[in-house]
């Protein structure tokens, strides 16, 4: 590796006699590689009910950890970086705050609930921010309401369809089952209302009764959540795959708030969860960086292999400017799926012949 480094140092020098890269450091240059936009879709437990920064501050700080430079986007927080502190351990970092979580909403807006699909559509958030991995956690308030819980795979369907088809090929979806809930927490109580009583009113349930039938309930619905992707998949669908949240989540006493969502100890399971889940996305796929239409060596994709393409790689690698998407396959000139120093060279070496 010292080695490797050593080379790529050098490689640094002999192009910073020829290229005005500014005082810049081989380190500062190595530094750049491609950043990854993840957009975290869903309801309060995405947001963060009561706990700022819910999952995402975690898996942020994974996914950094492990040397890759993320982008969390979307419309809520998108005006800065969180930051996180420990009170038990002592630990503290900053994170990405930017996502899509809204609290209170449902799949499909009905009576009472906005929707995660119509808000997507609405606000064109897909096309806006271009994520490169979307996590869709979505259907707790609609077990909360018992709300047509029979057909709420439909209702997914509708909305994961719509996420596909606003997203290329390249990009992947993510999408995972819900966990369990307590609904006889005194915080929640009154939440569970539908389930208290029978549809006609004669008849009130007890807790235990309550208890069992939202456990079904969200039995049922996961069941429709894994049986919507292993259809998805089966149909050639390849960039979308399932998340088992409820698998991670599996102890509401220790792992909740407020019996519906998560505390610190929850969010940072279901953050390690999705850092670990997508490290192996982001490992074996190899779509990262997109194939597309432009030549090998046109970084700034204007049709041909000119002065222009070095001087746009260079400002890349400097972060003066980035790349548009489809220069990152093209300015991966030895195809390592990074973009570095090394490739700025062969790019020169490209240019000489």
């Amino acid at each position: 590796m010292k080695k490797r480094f050593l080379l790529l140092c050098a490689a640094f020098s002999v192009l910073s006699a020829t290229l005005p890269f500014s005082g810049s450091t081989c380190t500062e240059a190595l530094a750049s590689e491609e950043t990854i936009k993840i957009l975290s879709v869903g309801d309060s437990i995405t947001d963060g009910y009561g706990t700022e920064g819910s999952y995402r501050k975690f898996l942020y700080k994974e996914l950094t950890d492990s040397g890759y430079s993320i982008d969390m986007t979307g419309p809520n927080h998108s005006w800065g970086d969180g930051q996180y502190s420990d009170n038990t351990t002592g630990e503290s970092f900053s994170y990405d705050a930017a996502h899509c979580g809204f609290s209170g909403y449902s799949i499909c807006e009905y009576n009472g609930r906005n929707g995660i699909l119509e808000t997507l559509s609405s606000g064109n958030y897909l096309e806006e921010y271009h994520p490169d991995i979307v996590i869709l956690q979505i259907g707790t308030n609609d077990i909360i309401d018992n709300h047509d819980i029979e057909n709420a795979g439909k209702r997914l369907d509708t909305l994961v369809t719509y996420i596909l088809e606003n997203i290329p090929e390249s990009s992947v979806l993510f999408v995972t089952t819900i966990p369990d809930l307590a609904p006889n927490e005194p915080d929640v109580y009154p939440w569970f209302s539908n389930y208290r009583h029978s549809a006609d009113w004669t008849k009130e349930y007890s807790d235990e009764e309550v208890e069992k039938a939202v456990l079904s309930q969200i039995k049922n619905y996961n069941s429709q959540v894994k049986a919507l992707i292993e259809k998805k998949q089966s149909d050639g669908i390849k960039n979308i795959i399932i998340g088992d949240i409820n698998s991670v989540v599996d102890n509401v006493s220790a792992q909740l708030k407020d019996g519906v969502h998560p505390n610190d100890t929850g969010y940072k399971l279901m953050g390690e969860y999705w850092a670990e889940k997508l490290k192996a996305y982001l490992s074996e796929t190899s779509d990262v960086i997109p194939d597309n239409k432009y030549s090998k060596g046109d970084a700034d994709c204007n049709g041909s292999v000119t002065a222009s393409d070095i001087s746009a790689l260079q400002k890349h690698l400097l972060g003066i400017t980035s790349l548009q998407k489809e220069g990152y396959s093209t300015a991966d000139i030895n195809d390592d799926k990074k973009i570095n120093i090394l490739d700025l060279l062969l790019l020169k070496n490209m240019m000489i012949k």
